[in-house]
C-alpha cells in the first residue's frame, strides 16, 4: 500500500465526513417526502438507525486518520530531509518506545538504558543525522476508540503551540462520538434510541465541527513541517 502524505490523509478524512453529511441530507429529504407509515416496517425506526450510523462513520473516520498519520508524517519528514535535531525531543521519545520499555526494571541494564536516554536528550540539539523512517515506531491508533487523548497525544508529541482544540467544546464532541459509536457498535444501547435523540441537522452540525477540528490539526502539522524544512543555501 502506498504511503500517503499528511495532506492526503487529512483531506481524505474531511472528504469522508462531507460524504456522510450528504448522506444525511438525502436521509432528511427522504424523511420529509414520506407521507405514510409502512405496514411492513417502522419507517421512523429505520430512519433513526440510519442517523445512529453517523456515529459509527465519524468514529471510523477518526480511527483511519490516526492510523494513517504516523506513516504519512514519517514519509513527509523523509522527503524533506529533516535532521534529527530539528525534531522535538517528545517525538524522538515517542519513536524510541523500545528503549523506554527497557527502563522499567531496577537492574543494571535498566540503569544503562536510562542514562542513555538522558544523554540522547542532552545531545539532541547537535544531532545532524537524517531522520530514518519512523512510521512503525509509534502508533496513534492503539485499538481503542479514538477520543480526546489521541488528539492530545499528537499535539504533545509534535510539540505544537497553542491549544489542540479548535473549539472549547471539542472535548465534549469527541466524548459523545466515542461513547455513541461504542454503544452502536457493541449494541449496549438500542441504535433506534440513539438515532431518535438526534435530528439530521444536529448530526450535520457535529460533522461540521469535527471537520473544523481535523482541519485545525492539519494546519498545525503543516506549519510544523514547514518550520523544519531545510533552508535553501
Amino acid at each position: 500500500m502506498a504511503i500517503l502524505t499528511i495532506n492526503a490523509v487529512f483531506d481524505s478524512a474531511v472528504e469522508q465526513l462531507d460524504r456522510e453529511r450528504r448522506r444525511l441530507d438525502s436521509l432528511d429529504r427522504v424523511d420529509g417526502a414520506s407521507t405514510h407509515v409502512s405496514t411492513k416496517f417502522d419507517h421512523e425506526g429505520f430512519s433513526a438507525i440510519n442517523r445512529a450510523l453517523s456515529y459509527v462513520v465519524m468514529g471510523g473516520v477518526l480511527e483511519e486518520l490516526m492510523r494513517q498519520l504516523p506513516p504519512a508524517l514519517a514519509a513527509d519528514v523523509l522527503s524533506l530531509g529533516i535532521e534529527r535535531r530539528h525534531l522535538p525531543a517528545s517525538l524522538v521519545a515517542a519513536m524510541d518506545s523500545v528503549t523506554f520499555r527497557k527502563c522499567g526494571n531496577d537492574n543494571v541494564s535498566s540503569l544503562i538504558e536510562r542514562a542513555g536516554i538522558v544523554q540522547t536528550v542532552l545531545s539532541h540539539g547537535q544531532d545532524s543525522r537524517p531522520v530514518l523512517d519512523f512510521g512503525d515506531l509509534f502508533k496513534l491508533a492503539d485499538g481503542q476508540t479514538i477520543g480526546e487523548k489521541h488528539f492530545q497525544a499528537l499535539w504533545l508529541i509534535l510539540g505544537l503551540s497553542g491549544d489542540w482544540k479548535n473549539d472549547p467544546n471539542d472535548s465534549l464532541l469527541l466524548k459523545e462520538i466515542k461513547s455513541k459509536r461504542n454503544n452502536v457498535a457493541h449494541w449496549t444501547e438500542d441504535p433506534v434510541t440513539i438515532g431518535r435523540s438526534k435530528r439530521p441537522g444536529d448530526l450535520r452540525q457535529m460533522i461540521f465541527r469535527l471537520s473544523d477540528l481535523i482541519q485545525h490539526f492539519h494546519l498545525g502539522v503543516w506549519y510544523w513541517l514547514e518550520d523544519r524544512k531545510p533552508k535553501a543555501p
